[in-house]
């Protein structure tokens, strides 16, 4: 009789970022299983459930390292644990000397992602509202920090009130009001995730603040039912959970199967930024970079230049480029071409539409364009950018029709 291995999966149901981790370990079962997979619905706090004592039983663990019994199990039993990556240096001590593979987070290149948003719509104040002890929280700080500062503009970090603890709601409003009251608007607001990033929204609701117009937000995780139900809704940065739980599947069954030993990394890059109302915003302090904004936004599916923008705005071609390099410290070429690029990974992602298809819509124009700013602004090609942000999109063959309005090349819009 076969042996039955079983996954304690023991993740807070009740959030998107950790049910859709289960949802690949599921699907993964379902290709190379039998597995029998151990899941309680419940909220944060989990327990271990007994474990079996046979010197033949075939278990394994995906938690998050704070789970009771799960670090005992691992030093006492060597049983294979996956954790997401530890908040506390306590538990990323422990995860080390116990060489515990973890899914984590590319923290760094998240707050780039967040920081390249806020930019490309011509903000120039920013802010990072954060949590204290937390790991992840701090590295998207100084990642956001530095991105926006090294490009000339100014960055307001949250000053906790008790660096040594969380405090609740009502304990912290009076400081999170004193800190907007003091940020310069309009200001682009980066949350650590979508749960600071929906109190940032609550706090400029109760007080006034005009969310986007005056304090755009961004949170992180892009958990849809969370963000879409806050007012306005909550623009985030989205992940692959599926895949990243299908991976720590795999490698939690060669831990267990003896096929690999030691740390193993499942890494989770950003996908995209999911925008929402909460930052779809240009800032209203230049009209002129913000109308030609505009019109980059209403036009980028035509062949669109700078002459054709500075003809439009009734400004010289010289003007014009400079204040974009004063202002967003990028040539108008580029903003053209970087608005042509996020609308065309959001069709590779999104669509099943030949690369070459994507280029005429998104007004490259033809292929080369279109993997020169691939290479520039992503370093891989479209079709490796597909593969490796949607494996889904491989077996698609046949593209998908052009929904009504979106036929390609079309008139210039003002």
């Amino acid at each position: 009789m076969p042996q039955r291995t079983t996954f304690h999966v023991l993740l807070e149901t009740s959030r998107h970022f950790t049910r859709m981790l289960l949802r690949g370990v599921i699907r993964w079962s379902n290709l190379y299983g039998p597995v029998t997979i151990s899941a309680a619905p419940s909220h944060v706090e989990q327990q271990l459930p007994p474990l079996e004592h046979s010197a033949s039983a075939r278990v394994g663990i995906i938690s998050r390292l704070s789970t009771p019994g799960v670090i005992e199990a691992r030093k006492k039993r060597g049983i294979p644990v996956v954790t997401i990556e530890p908040s506390s240096k306590e538990l990323q001590l422990e995860k080390e000397k116990l060489a515990i593979s973890e899914i984590l987070s590319d923290s760094p290149q998240i707050a780039r992602m967040g920081a390249e948003h806020f930019l490309s719509r011509g903000f120039r104040h920013f802010a990072f509202c954060g949590l204290p002890l937390r790991i992840w929280s701090d590295i998207r700080e100084r990642e956001f920090f530095q991105t926006v500062t090294s490009r000339g503009f100014d960055c307001s970090i949250y000053p906790f009130p008790d660096p040594t603890q969380l405090l609740s709601p009502e304990e912290e409003y009076p400081y999170l009001v004193q800190w907007l009251a003091s940020l310069p608007k309009p200001v682009a607001v980066m949350a650590c995730n979508d749960d600071r990033g929906v109190r940032m929204i609550e706090v400029c609701n109760f007080e006034g603040y005009h969310v986007p117009e005056q304090v755009a937000v961004l949170g992180v995780d892009n958990d849809d039912l969370i963000c879409e139900l806050t007012q306005p809704a909550l623009s985030s940065v989205a992940f692959d959970l599926e895949a990243a739980g299908f991976q720590a599947a795999q490698i939690l069954w060669n831990l267990i199967s003896g096929n690999m030993m030691g740390y193993h990394c499942i890494p989770l890059p950003p996908l995209r930024v999911v925008t929402r109302l909460s930052s779809d915003v240009t800032p209203q302090d230049d009209l002129l970079i913000r109308r030609a904004l505009r019109f980059i936004r209403n036009n980028y599916q035509s062949p669109i230049g700078v002459d054709d923008i500075a003809r439009e705005l009734d400004v010289s071609r010289r003007t014009l480029e400079r204040r974009f390099a004063q202002i967003l410290n990028r040539s108008l070429r580029e903003q053209i071409q970087r608005f042509r690029f996020e609308q065309a990974k959001e069709l590779l992602i999104n669509t099943g539409d030949s690369v070459e298809r994507i280029a005429e819509l998104t007004g490259f124009g033809n292929l080369k364009q279109m993997l020169r700013a691939f290479e520039k602004f992503e370093g891989q090609s479209p079709a490796r950018f597909r593969r490796n942000h949607c494996p889904a999109n491989d077996a698609v063959s046949d593209p998908i029709p052009d929904p009504p309005g979106r036929t390609g090349v079309g008139k210039l819009v003002r």
